[in-house]
C-alpha cells in the first residue's frame, strides 16, 4: 500500500498577523474562554483542502500547481473584521476575516480547484470563505464564552494588517495528541508584479 500525507495549500502570513493571532488568543484565554486555540506559528489562509494523497500522485500536483500559478500575479489581501461558524448561537469556529485583492484570491482558488480537479481530486462543496481561525469551540466549551458579540466586534475593528500573497504554500498536517504539525512540501510563486 502505497505511503499517503494529508496535504493542503494555503497563503502563508507574515510574522506581524501571526503575532496578532498569538496576542489575540492570549487576551481569550485571559477571559476564561475554553477552546482548541490555534498555533500562532502554524496559521495560514486555506486554499485547498486535499486531504489524504497517495505519494505517487504528488509529482503531478506539484507540477500542475506550478505550472498554472507561475502565470498568476502577486496581489495583497490583509485582515478585516472577525466572525463565527456557522452562527453565533452556535459558534463552532472562530475567525479573523479578510479584504483587499479579494477577486484575485477567487481567482487564485478558483485555479487551484480546477488544477486538482483535472488530477482527480474532488472539488470542495462548501463555498470558499477566506479566513483565519483562531479557535475551535467544542459544545462544552460555549458557556465560557462570555461577551461573545462583544469581543467579535472589538476583533472586527483592530487595524488592517498586510498579507502579501506571493507564493502558495503546500503543506503536509500531520496529527499528533499535541495537535497538527505542518511542514512545507513546495512552494509556488506567483508572477512577481511589475
Amino acid at each position: 500500500m502505497d505511503e499517503q500525507w494529508r496535504l493542503f495549500a494555503a497563503i502563508e502570513l507574515p510574522e506581524p498577523v501571526r503575532e496578532r493571532i498569538g496576542q489575540e488568543i492570549e487576551r481569550l484565554r485571559r477571559l476564561g474562554w475554553q477552546a482548541k486555540w490555534v498555533s500562532p506559528q502554524g496559521s495560514h489562509l486555506t486554499v485547498k483542502f486535499y486531504g489524504s494523497v497517495p505519494l505517487p500522485a504528488l509529482p503531478r500536483l506539484q507540477e500542475a500547481l506550478r505550472a498554472e500559478l507561475a502565470r498568476m500575479s502577486a496581489f495583497s489581501i490583509e485582515t478585516a473584521g472577525a466572525g463565527v461558524f456557522p452562527h453565533l448561537a452556535r459558534p463552532r469556529v472562530l475567525w479573523l476575516g479578510v479584504d483587499g485583492e479579494l477577486e484575485a484570491l477567487a481567482s487564485l482558488h478558483q485555479r487551484v480547484e480546477g488544477v486538482s480537479l483535472e488530477l482527480g481530486f474532488p472539488a470542495e462543496e462548501r463555498p470558499f470563505h477566506p479566513h483565519l481561525t483562531l479557535a475551535r469551540f467544542r459544545p462544552e466549551d460555549l458557556p465560557s464564552l462570555r461577551g461573545l458579540s462583544r469581543q467579535l466586534e472589538r476583533l472586527a475593528a483592530l487595524p488592517p494588517l498586510p498579507i502579501p500573497v506571493q507564493a502558495l504554500t503546500l503543506y503536509r498536517s500531520e496529527l499528533r495528541r499535541t495537535g497538527a504539525v505542518y511542514t512545507v512540501v513546495d512552494r509556488f510563486e506567483l508572477e512577481a508584479v511589475r
